[in-house]
């Protein structure tokens, strides 16, 4: 796992960084690529003189977007781009590495532990492996708080590494950061603590890290990319979990289509509810001011309701 750095540490990379300690000279605020809104929300945590430049649009589904010559135009001058590598968002990878020149590619999943895809139900009846990505690694790793805040760590690492920011810049950056996405951290733990169930299921394996964290069992109807059409057996295994465990919520996505959701609920009783996976707001979100920390509160809000926390 990423661990922040340390005081020394980021002295350290004083050397590569542009006057150490000194400011700016330049009235133009330097620009950073991200590929979509998590990593936005933690450049702009972080509160540095850097502003980022989000490809996906708002309310464009993450993992299958194609960027448009357009989008990639929106990059120049940006000295980095941040995104999430092995296959998450194949489609914003192989237009990078179609850009013969421009930013320092950052992939920040290098800078941490990744959960491989497992499935709960492995070995029961009906075929529930679902899609998996590249390296069998589950990729959606900015539903933990814990990860968001030793991302803030390597994004700073890049930030100073580009001489974009100095070393006391980033130092006082990323304790800001953690303070935030730990106090996030704490209200899920102290959130999910004590529930009358520990099952989430949900249309497709977004929140293995949150269920990771908390102690809570994910399982899913569709496999980790949300364009997967999941098998009739598929349906018919999940159903049986949802009778055996008695379990009262089957969760779809905000901002996509509830179908399978649906369909499993109307098969055992349960009823259904919408979570986040904070993947690209909508327009109304953005107009609300809508960032990372709220979606994830009212995730939590919802996921205490359905469990039966108390």
């Amino acid at each position: 796992m990423h661990r922040l750095p340390t005081l020394a540490l980021m002295a350290a990379l004083c050397w590569v960084a542009t006057a150490c300690g000194a400011s700016r000279n330049t009235s133009e605020i330097p620009r950073v690529g991200v590929a979509f809104s998590p990593i936005a929300d933690i450049v702009r945590r972080l509160d540095l003189p850097v502003e980022p430049v989000v490809l996906v649009p708002a309310g464009q589904e993450a993992h299958d977007y194609d960027p448009t010559p357009k989008d990639i135009e929106r990059l120049d001058g940006a000295t980095l781009f941040l995104y999430l590598g092995h296959g998450f968002q194949p489609n914003v990878e192989s237009a990078l590495a179609a850009m013969q020149a421009g930013a320092t590619r950052v992939d920040l999943l290098a800078h941490l532990t990744l959960l491989p895809v497992t499935d709960p139900l492995a070995g029961t009846e009906g075929d529930v492996s679902g899609e998996t990505l590249d390296g069998n690694r589950d990729p959606h790793v900015w539903l933990s708080p814990r990860n968001m805040t030793a991302m803030a760590g390597a994004v700073v690492d890049a930030l100073v590494h580009a001489g974009l920011v100095t070393v006391e810049q980033g130092a006082a950056a990323v304790q800001r950061a953690a303070t935030d996405y730990s106090t996030l951290d704490n209200e899920f733990r102290d959130g999910l603590a004590n529930c009358t169930r520990r099952e989430l299921v949900t249309t497709h394996r977004a929140f293995g890290y949150l269920a990771h964290d908390y102690g809570l069992t994910q399982v899913s109807i569709a496999g980790v990319s949300p364009a997967e059409e999941p098998s009739a057996k598929t349906l018919e295994t999940v159903a049986a979990f949802v009778r055996e465990h008695a379990v009262t919520t089957i969760f779809s996505e905000q901002n996509l289509p509830a179908d399978l959701a649906a369909t499993v609920a109307a098969e055992t009783g349960a009823t259904t509810a919408a979570l986040d996976t904070a993947e690209s707001p909508s327009a109304e979100q953005l107009q609300q001011h809508d960032d990372y920390m709220s979606v994830m509160r009212r995730n939590l809000a919802t996921i205490r309701t359905a469990l039966g926390c108390a």
